[in-house]
């Protein structure tokens, strides 16, 4: 029997085996150590060799190797993100959102989430492992509550974290969050500068501070208008905040009274129109409708356009704001807060005129 001859490691180029820095060195003719700083962005490696670096690396196929690297650097290129396990959270259009611009985020800078669940009671057993593995450079933590145990847990660790959100600590850690305070203070007193004297506001699951926030808000906007307390006829949904417009809104229709409807989430306020229609009044017209609206890609605002006084700020955004903190936590050893830009758009009609100016909140 005739042995067929062995095939060459040199045919069929880079199918064969993973290029190495050794072969980037060997092509070039420099050293492994300023293959690696070059590739690595230390600034100690000129620029026109960093380029030819680079460009060799792309054209025989070079990929680091994460193992390697992660022996070198002690990083992992990976960002935990630990969720409650609840079936409604993961169909939940706000929570798509956030999720859709932190994957875009990290890979647009070759970081992984590591994306678990587990039940309230379990999670800070979640964080522990991470840590204690370092299997992990940092954490995505999002809906906190006071004094949220995670974050006390991830503060003691000294490890870096992002807060989709803040609490009480704010300044101790990095977040990213909306100005909730001033956005629902200034839907507020829009709709009293319109003559509103009787609102109803359909908030988020008050567990959460992002809904704790914006229920203070309404009460500081009437207290500094001189409104009575009473002005306002709150309702509270449960999280997510997916189905529960429609039928709020009719429970707050039983009062004859009310001319202002006001929402946490879009989604809300637009079964909150289909409440308000099929009572008969006029979105826009007779009834003035406002609500946060967070940019979800998927609903079409386009049918109720001039019936609802929204304002705006991407969830999306908000999603890539977080990973690139986290992020620029594990690089740099700092941390920071980040407000989202929000805007107001003002709805067409009896309501749309009197506080025109746009707020952009910084």
């Amino acid at each position: 029997m005739t042995t067929p001859p062995r095939r060459s490691r040199k045919q069929g180029g880079s199918a064969s085996r993973n290029v190495t820095i050794k072969d980037l060195a060997a092509e070039l003719d420099v050293s492994i150590t300023t293959i690696s700083r070059a590739l690595n962005g230390y600034t100690d490696v000129g620029e026109k060799t960093r380029e030819k670096i680079v460009d060799t690396a792309r054209r025989l196929g070079y990929t680091p190797n994460r193992n390697a690297q992660r022996l070198v650097t002690q990083r992992s290129h990976s960002i935990a993100w630990v969720q409650s396990d609840d079936d409604n959270k993961f169909v939940d259009p706000h929570f798509v959102e956030v999720m859709a611009g932190v994957l875009r985020e990290a890979r647009i800078d070759h970081y992984d989430i590591v994306m678990t669940s587990e039940t309230p009671g379990r999670q800070l057993a979640t964080y522990e492992r991470y840590v204690r593995d370092g299997s992990v450079d940092g954490f995505i933590v999002d809906l906190p509550r006071p004094n949220d145990p995670r974050i006390s847990f991830l503060l003691e660790a000294g490890v870096p974290f992002v807060v989709h959100g803040r609490e009480e600590r704010q300044g101790e850690y990095g977040w990213v969050d909306v100005d909730n305070y001033g956005n629902f203070y200034n839907l507020t007193k829009l709709m009293i500068a319109n003559g509103h004297r009787r609102i109803a506001f359909i908030n988020g699951d008050e567990r959460f501070l992002y809904a704790t926030t914006r229920r203070q808000a309404v009460y500081d906007a009437l207290a500094d208008h001189g409104l009575p307390p009473e002005t306002v006829t709150y309702l509270e949904g449960t999280h997510p905040m997916v189905e529960a417009g429609f039928q709020l809104t009719e429970l707050a229709l039983a009062d004859p009274s009310i001319t202002a409807f006001m929402y946490s989430s879009i989604l809300m306020a637009v079964e909150g129109v289909s409440a308000v229609t099929r009572a008969g009044r006029m979105p826009g017209r007779d009834v003035m409708i406002a609500s946060m609206n967070d940019e979800l890609q998927y609903l079409n605002l386009a049918p109720i356009e001039g019936q609802i006084t929204y304002v705006r700020s991407s969830l999306r955004a908000a999603g890539r704001a977080l990973v690139a903190e986290v992020i620029r936590q594990c690089e740099r050893k700092t941390v920071s807060g980040t407000l989202i830009p929000s805007v107001f758009d003002l709805a067409d009609g009896v309501d749309g005129g009197a506080i025109a100016e746009s707020v952009e909140v910084v």
